[in-house]
């Protein structure tokens, strides 16, 4: 029995053993429809906020597996309707600030973004705030934080960001095809497309396409999972 670590990781194997085996068998066009309700057979959603989300998520992920968008050279895609749970990245003060004196965070912040109200607490005027943590790495309460998205903090050169609209986009001229931010992102919104049928096609066409069965289709789409 195959192991998974996460969900997200099962997911993309179930999705991929579909397609594999449908197209293994001619019936992938006439069944391509019929996935997604396999997934997800409902009538409750387990993933998603409804079954029709997570079903069109899952028709996403069809797609990424028989290669994605033709018009993208990036191996990686953002499955959009997938990518909205993230809150947006940025510094916040939290109920942790104790009013000090010191003002540290005030005193480092290279754009004076942070002030005082009549509350004595620090507030960031997120116009001026450029996200740097400075002041979240200066406060001795720890009362400000720095969030970023596991996909932000995954990438190392700094290649995937979020849209105005607050979806994860990848910035092709600094992008590595790494993987890791969607290794990292715990919503699977970030996928890898798939070549498994152009692997169908070159085992049917060999010879030892001789005798071969559901059983071997099952060891081909496990191995083509794990590359």
């Amino acid at each position: 029995m195959i192991k998974f670590d996460t969900v997200v990781k099962q997911l993309k194997f179930r999705v991929l053993k579909e397609v594999a085996l449908n197209y293994w068998e001619g019936t992938l066009e006439q069944n391509r429809r019929k996935i997604p309700k396999i997934i997800s057979p409902g009538p409750k959603s387990t993933m998603r906020c409804c079954i029709y989300k997570e079903r069109a998520i899952v028709q996403e992920r069809i797609d990424l597996a028989l290669g994605g968008d033709p018009d993208n050279p990036n191996i990686l895609e953002v499955i959009e309707p997938a990518c909205d749970e993230c809150p947006y990245s940025g510094v916040e003060v939290t109920d942790l600030c104790r009013g000090c004196l010191a003002h540290h965070c005030a005193q480092i912040c290279p754009k004076n973004a942070v002030s005082f109200g009549s509350d004595l607490r620090a507030h960031i005027d997120k116009s001026l705030c450029i996200n740097c943590g400075l002041c979240a790495r200066t406060c001795p309460f720890h009362a400000i934080t720095n969030r970023q998205r596991p996909c932000e903090v995954a990438c190392k050169i700094k290649a995937i960001h979020p849209r105005e609209d607050g979806i994860a986009e990848i910035d092709e001229q600094k992008c590595t095809r790494c993987g890791q931010c969607s290794y990292a992102c715990p919503f699977g919104a970030i996928m890898d497309k798939s070549y498994i049928t152009k692997c169908i096609d070159i085992i049917k066409e060999s010879n030892s396409a001789i005798n071969c069965d559901t059983i071997l289709l099952g060891n081909i789409t496990s191995s083509y999972y794990w590359m």
